[in-house]
């Protein structure tokens, strides 16, 4: 049977119901095995690629498709689903992830007759990079642009002493294999060109196709930064570097919101300068997320309202109050899921602290502090909320890597 009833919208229809259900009864449902060779990568989620064009059937025409309905192999559901726009990747991701990783930790930098530390031209570049990548922008950035952006930046957060020249990192990283250049002919690229033949052939550098690819996945994302940050930029306060560089998302796993201290114009204020009236109001337009309520009340359901970090039990206006807590975080720069499975019922307390990134879960599932002044105790978990591991693990890579400021602890 053919695929080509199968829109967008159908796709992610399937996926909601993987998500739902879970990836074991999903495929139990519908027939299908796990996958051995394509997946499909959905905000930083894998799902089996042919179950999830056999549902997405389902949903278009009212016909499941199963396992041995497909009249092609893997590579035509693969096909199938990239012409939609989705990403499908082959069964070798991790070893593709671990060479990024390890040609981060490896760059050729430089280091200058006066100072033997290495240069930060590069993984400052990167880094910058990083950001656009999670931002969606363009994989490749005109000269000017790059220029103007990451030369500050290397001004603000490079050796001391030493001279911002961001032309070498916009040449030089394609040394990483992480990085290309375009728009120089061959004959000029035997050396590196300067700045005014960079503007005047429009060049425009940033990451190979393959390397954007992987940098969408999240947590490859998140390693990406922490690899850069702890080989060649641990002294450098993450806070401000990740406001520099556009990561500031990195800084908290829930976008908690730093209140302005400034009252609006137009207040009156009396002889000791405090407001009169009623507070002012602004007109503000804002684009949100649109969470689950049904899932946010089954995971209070399951743990009856009490932290499962703290073991508190609030009332409120007479009635039992939690929280629902993501461990991944929604929206950019995390892109966690809103499922049961990201989930976690806590008392206000615990969720500003996980939040912000100052209490974490390890791999023996003990919740302790990013500055070691915390006893450890027990995740609690009911038997019927099932979490997942990998979202654990993605918050608790999150703490790791701001608990490295300096001055953090």
């Amino acid at each position: 049977m053919g695929l080509g009833d199968i829109g967008y919208d159908h796709v992610i229809a399937a996926t909601e119901e993987f998500r739902r259900l879970g990836r074991d009864t999903f495929l139990q449902r519908y027939g299908f095995g796990r996958s051995r060779s394509y997946e499909m990568v959905l905000d930083g989620r894998r799902y089996d690629s042919k179950a999830i064009a056999g549902v997405a059937h389902g949903y278009a025409t009212g016909d499941f498709l199963r396992a041995a309905d497909f009249s092609g192999g893997a590579a035509t559901v693969a096909r199938c689903l990239r012409e939609l726009g989705f990403v499908v990747e082959t069964g070798t991701p991790s070893r593709n992830r671990a060479a990024l990783l390890a040609r981060l930790g490896k760059l050729k930098v430089s280091r200058g007759p006066g100072n033997p530390a290495p240069s930060r031209h590069q993984p400052l570049s990167l880094l910058w990079a990083i950001s656009r990548a999670a931002d969606e922008r363009p994989r490749l950035t005109p000269w000017p642009t790059f220029q103007d952006e990451v030369g500050p930046l290397l001004v603000e957060f490079g050796l001391p002493n030493a001279k911002a020249t961001p032309e070498y990192p916009f040449w030089h990283l394609q040394g990483s294999g992480l990085w290309e250049v375009r728009g120089i002919p061959s004959e000029l690229a035997e050396k590196m060109p300067n700045a005014r033949t960079f503007a005047e052939l429009q060049a425009e550098a940033g990451f190979t196709a393959e390397t954007a690819d992987l940098l969408r996945d999240p947590m490859t994302r998140l390693d990406a930064i922490a690899t850069l940050c702890e080989t060649y930029l641990e002294d450098i306060d993450r806070q401000s570097l990740f406001a520099r560089t556009g990561l500031s998302g990195y800084t908290t796993a829930g976008g908690l919101l730093i209140a302005s201290e400034e009252v609006s114009g137009g207040a009156a204020v009396d002889e000791y300068e405090r407001v009169n009236g009623p507070a002012p109001r602004r007109e503000a337009t804002r684009s949100v997320i649109v969470r689950d309520e049904a899932l946010a009340r089954r995971v209070k359901e399951l743990e009856n309202n009490r932290c499962q970090i703290c073991g508190t039990t609030l009332r409120h206006l007479n009635r039992p109050y939690s929280q629902a807590a993501h461990i991944r975080g929604l929206g950019s720069p995390h892109h966690g899921p809103d499922e049961l499975q990201n989930l976690l019922c806590l008392c206000p307390n615990c969720h500003v602290l996980l939040d912000g990134l100052e209490i974490y879960v390890d791999t023996d599932g003990l919740v302790r502090g990013t500055r070691g002044d915390r006893a450890p105790r027990p995740l609690r978990r009911d038997p019927g909320h099932p979490m997942d591991e990998a979202h654990i693990a993605y918050h608790r890579a999150l703490c790791n890597l701001n608990a490295l400021t300096p001055g953090a602890g």
